[in-house]
């Protein structure tokens, strides 16, 4: 493994995960976000004193604030965790374009580069699931051409996640908020059995293991936990956690639950994680332990959890944002 790595989109969901186990793994570690969407500033907080962390700005649509990170980290790594905003557009991938071709030619420029890996991490996030397809052949077509071109590159796609540090701008994360909130829930077709998701933890072993052992030009899929728990259920045990650690007035938790029926999603990506076996891949967490985790942590960090809450009071308070409600 690396002495120093880079991630773009440290201050992200899931950059913001890696960036944690990376620093306990050991490693300096310079993270770059332009904190637009939902970068955080809030979830790297506690790093920001510790001196194996360092934190810049950088928009990776100006080669000019790329080249000077890449400058200033110098690093071993370079993980890459941002995911197209609007993967229907066929401009969805300029940003990414003009990062790697910038990467490029600063280490064609830089004789003593000690770069060995790019771990480019694509997340499949829930709310853009059937409308991946055609990016993601494009993004790997284009990852492909650099790989060719000498860019160390390899990739990993992941479904949707949830976890620590996540904003209710999912379905787990935005039950836990209204639950708390004291709000109704709404638990789109509760019979169903829960759609492809991956606890967090999962997602950044996975990455390492990427940037331990696989190889380059290598593109690995990460598939979500097998469950035979349906979403009310899932539901349920989000609830029944917050029953036994923060007990309503009233009642419980269940009580809010509101049944909403919607069209299912269903991905446009056919899956194979037998390459990522190869490498090593460990079980995953089961979906009932990650939500537990998941609650658990929620209210250990209250002061994230107040101000996250004040930031992101409209994502919360609209749930048919987030599920996308017709």
């Amino acid at each position: 493994m690396s002495n120093r790595s880079a991630v773009f989109g440290g201050a992200g969901f899931i950059g913001t995960n890696l960036v944690y186990q990376l620093i306990e793994d050991g490693q300096q570690v310079f993270n770059f976000d332009n904190l637009s969407s939902l970068g955080n500033l809030l979830n790297i907080a506690e790093l920001m004193q510790q001196s194996r962390h360092s934190f810049a700005r950088c928009d990776i649509s100006n080669p000019e604030e790329i080249r000077q990170a890449l400058l200033m980290a110098a690093a071993d790594t370079i993980y890459f965790c941002i995911t197209p905003k609007n993967p229907e557009e066929e401009s969805s991938l300029e940003n990414f374009r003009t990062f790697f071709e910038t990467v490029k030619e600063w280490r064609n420029g830089m004789a003593d580069t000690k770069l060995h890996k790019i771990v480019v991490v694509v997340s499949e996030h829930y709310k853009l699931l059937g409308t991946y397809g055609k990016m993601y052949a494009g993004l790997l077509k284009l990852l492909d051409g650099y790989a060719s071109d000498g860019l160390p590159i390899s990739s990993l796609l992941v479904p949707p996640a949830f976890g620590p540090f996540q904003q209710p701008d999912s379905p787990i994360s935005m039950i836990i908020y209204r639950a708390i909130e004291g709000e109704t829930i709404p638990v789109v077709n509760p019979e169903e059995k829960v759609s492809d998701l991956v606890y967090v933890k999962d997602v950044v072993d996975a990455i390492v293991l990427v940037e331990k052992n696989g190889k380059i030009g290598g593109h690995y899929h990460l598939t979500g936990t097998a469950s035979s728990m349906s979403n009310f259920e899932a539901a349920d045990v989000i609830c029944e956690s917050l029953n036994e650690a923060l007990p309503p007035p009233v009642g419980r938790y269940q009580a809010l639950i509101e049944e909403v029926a919607t069209s299912p999603v269903a991905s446009d990506i056919s899956k194979d994680e037998s390459t990522l076996t190869v490498l090593g891949l460990q079980n995953k967490t089961s979906l009932g332990e990650g939500l537990k985790e998941t609650v658990s942590w929620y209210l250990n960090n209250p002061r994230w959890y107040n101000q996250s809450r004040t930031r992101f009071f409209y994502l919360w308070q609209n749930p048919e944002t987030v599920l996308k409600i017709a």
